[in-house]
């Protein structure tokens, strides 16, 4: 949790590094002053020792940051603000995603409890497609679909096998 504080007390944890630098320099600056310069040489020779100031707050800032989650975190706080100016948009984009995400969800759950996952039973390989022949108007059909009652009913032939033995 110490690195949720630091995220979002961010501007504290700045505003401290400015405060300790300004206090550097003039730390300095009365060490320069003690030792007989006047204020102003000893302001700009202070500063020339300790080098750019801003540079050194930039180059800390970049030590403390993390870029990935802060550049994820500002996008996702613009798009929220986008989202807010046009909420007819928002409205079409959300439902659009909602009927498109529980669309693939359906097809994909039929597809794998169809095709991908191996069937319930001890030997699937070993399961056969009953099917009724016969014909209509002198010509011969094949249907997959059996009735309960046409199934025992049909007179019992010894079965064909397709596959070779």
């Amino acid at each position: 949790m110490n690195w949720i504080k630091r995220l979002l007390g961010r501007r504290r944890l700045y505003s401290d590094l400015s405060d300790e630098i300004r206090e550097h320099l003039e730390e300095k600056i009365d060490e320069l002053v003690a030792s007989g310069m006047s204020g102003e040489e000893a302001t700009y020779a202070a500063r020339r020792e300790f080098g750019n100031a801003t540079l050194i707050q930039e180059e800390s800032r970049e030590v403390w940051q993390w870029p990935l989650a802060e550049t994820l975190l500002r996008d996702v706080q613009y798009g929220i603000r986008q989202l807010r100016r046009s909420p007819v948009f928002t409205i079409v984009a959300v439902l659009t995603l909602a009927l498109d995400i529980g669309a693939n969800t359906a097809i994909f759950s039929v597809i794998n409890a169809v095709m991908l996952r191996m069937l319930p039973v001890p030997n699937p390989e070993e399961l056969v497609q009953v099917a009724s022949q016969g014909q209509r108007n002198n010509q011969p059909f094949v249907t997959q679909t059996l009735s309960y009652s046409l199934f025992t009913v049909a007179p019992h032939r010894p079965p064909r096998r397709h596959w070779p033995r």
